[in-house]
């Protein structure tokens, strides 16, 4: 050999870097693909202890009540109620749940029967309901706990003598 040609020494080649053997490879793929394993059972498992998965129990009759909800819509709008609704959220895992109905005139309609309901959009699980007190001329209140951090829809309802004649839904974020 000349002395400018390079031969290759498997014993040298150890001083100059790390050496690859099969069991190193081995240690390799079996942590690369053990950390994948790992990480896929745990969202599996917190996805499975965070949602129920069931969200209607028969989606054809959801759907056959389709029409009747439009319905029940377009009655609501020919009323031309004015419904507004917040959610505040208290100490101690409270919710404070106030509501403000009006006519289409703007005058406050009194004497109503309103049913708030705080729906977890996540997990049906968690949703919880009360009734609203009249606490002046067309405002109703109530709290409601325990109310966990995070984001709800807040349901509204006016019960009337055959069931809910008016309800509005409102998102809120509790904070």
């Amino acid at each position: 050999m000349s002395a400018t040609q390079t031969s290759f020494d498997p014993a040298r080649r150890g001083q100059a870097g790390i050496r690859l053997t099969g069991k190193k490879i081995l240690a390799i793929f079996a942590a690369f693909f053990g950390t994948i394993a790992c990480a896929d059972a745990v969202l599996v498992g917190s996805a499975l202890r965070t949602w129920s998965g069931l969200e209607e129990p028969s989606p054809y009759q959801a759907s056959q009540r389709y029409n009747a909800e439009l319905l029940k819509s377009r009655q609501q709008d020919a009323l031309g109620w004015r419904l507004s609704a917040a959610a505040v959220r208290l100490p101690a895992a409270r919710v404070s749940i106030t509501a403000t109905l009006a006519d289409a005139t703007g005058h406050p309609l009194t004497g109503r029967t309103l049913r708030a309901r705080l729906e977890r959009p996540t997990d049906k699980r968690k949703d919880l309901q009360t009734d609203l007190a009249e606490v002046g001329a067309g405002t109703y209140a109530a709290t409601a706990e325990p109310v966990e951090r995070g984001q709800w829809d807040l349901v509204v309802a006016v019960v009337g003598e055959d069931g809910v004649a008016f309800q509005r839904r409102h998102r809120v974020i509790l904070d």
